[in-house]
């Protein structure tokens, strides 16, 4: 009609982006910076919130002179490569132990193998997920989960550059990529700690959604 406004590219690239993934039955995630916000979607329905304390792109940076931060490329679908999630698999035992039948014969029904004697086992109890963590993506940027944003200007500078050559001095010391720092509450990042698995799509929208 006469007078309306034409769509946004970037929500229309958006939708069409979430178009291929609502196509497979599968959990994604939907990170949209301008409302501060992660959703856990699948088949185009919100199934959780997390509303974030903040987001920033956090680079390694000189010492002297802030330089320019990366561009982070949106709208776009990022691709976890290796997560926190990874080691999360559920093991389930079984409740008893049955010989196999032998071929031609009918599996008849048996008692459970009683436990052999001896003190009852104490199941290892599940770790906790931390509360801030790191995840590699296909884009070759991070994405941090943490529960502050990384502390800026000179000072915070300074420090982590003695830091840094004091470490690699002695052997170590570490080139980290660029990375989408994401702050929200520790329940929250121990919420979604396992969705952070190789394979996890992750939809990150541009402009009103």
């Amino acid at each position: 009609m006469a007078g309306d406004s034409p769509p946004d590219p970037a929500r229309v690239v958006s939708l069409e982006l979430e178009a291929s993934l609502v196509k497979k039955p599968q959990v994604y995630l939907v990170l949209d910076p301008p409302r501060r916000a992660l959703e856990v979607r699948s088949r185009g329905h919100v199934l959780d919130v997390i509303t974030l304390a903040g987001i920033e792109v956090v680079t390694q940076q000189p010492l002297l002179g802030a330089g320019t931060p990366p561009v982070v490329p949106v709208p776009a679908i990022w691709t976890v490569k290796s997560g926190p999630g990874d080691t999360d698999r559920e093991i389930i035992a079984p409740d008893s132990l049955r010989p196999m039948p032998k071929e031609g014969e009918e599996e008849e029904e048996a008692s459970p193998t009683p436990a052999p004697p001896g003190p009852t086992p104490t199941a290892t109890p599940v770790p906790e997920p931390p509360a801030s963590y790191r995840a590699q993506l296909d884009t070759g940027w991070d994405l941090w989960v943490c529960e502050a944003l990384p502390a800026s200007g000179f000072w915070p500078r300074l420090t982590a550059a003695v830091r840094d050559g004091w470490a690699r001095l002695r052997g170590g010391g570490e080139d980290l990529p660029p990375a989408l720092a994401l702050a929200m509450s520790s329940d929250d990042a121990k919420r979604i700690h396992h969705l952070l698995r190789v394979g996890m799509p992750i939809l990150v929208v541009a402009g009103a959604s």
